[in-house]
């Protein structure tokens, strides 16, 4: 293992780059197989489609740098030469180009920072909710508390009341 912070960063970074280079390359291959198994049927119309496919993914390939650009012209070459054993001028003409796939506006951080500010608004509504009833507690329990201390002060004076009637009459009887 390495020492040098640089060089661990530079192990991280060749170990994803490997990975991608692998998912890269074998994508490649499952191309060329559909190209040779459209030519082994003998269907023309699939495997020029199969070919210009993997020719955009060799393309691709060779812009990434998974692949030398010779190397990529060099299987592009083969594939085409491959294909045109079966495809006739009928096939190349009735081949429509597949739609490119709308791309996606924003990233995938962008979104979930959305996505967070949303659920951070839902949170913030529901405590805001909760908030509004614990203070409704609060407002009917302090209610009943000043009722239920009135009513305690109104008995203590009723008993003041008695006690000073009965006070008089106690000392009248003396």
């Amino acid at each position: 293992m390495a020492n040098i912070k640089s060089q661990k960063k530079r192990i991280i970074t060749n170990e994803k780059r490997r990975m991608r280079n692998r998912a890269v390359k074998s994508e490649l291959k499952t191309a060329v197989r559909h190209v040779k198994d459209a030519v082994a049927e003998g269907n023309g119309k699939d495997a020029y489609a199969f070919a210009c496919e993997a020719c955009r993914l060799m393309d691709k390939a060779a812009s990434k740098g998974v692949i030398h650009k010779n190397q990529a012209a060099n299987r592009k070459s083969g594939i085409m030469r491959l294909a045109n054993t079966v495809v006739t001028a009928e096939d190349i003409a009735a081949y429509e180009k597949p739609a490119p796939k709308p791309q996606k506006t924003g990233s995938k951080k962008a979104e979930a920072k959305a996505a967070r500010k949303a659920a951070m608004a839902a949170a913030s509504e529901e405590k805001a909710k909760r908030r509004e009833k614990q203070l409704k507690e609060e407002k009917k329990a302090a209610e009943r508390k000043a009722k239920e201390a009135e009513e305690a002060a109104k008995a203590e004076a009723e008993a003041a009341a008695a006690e000073a009637e009965e006070a008089p009459a106690e000392e009248a009887a003396e």
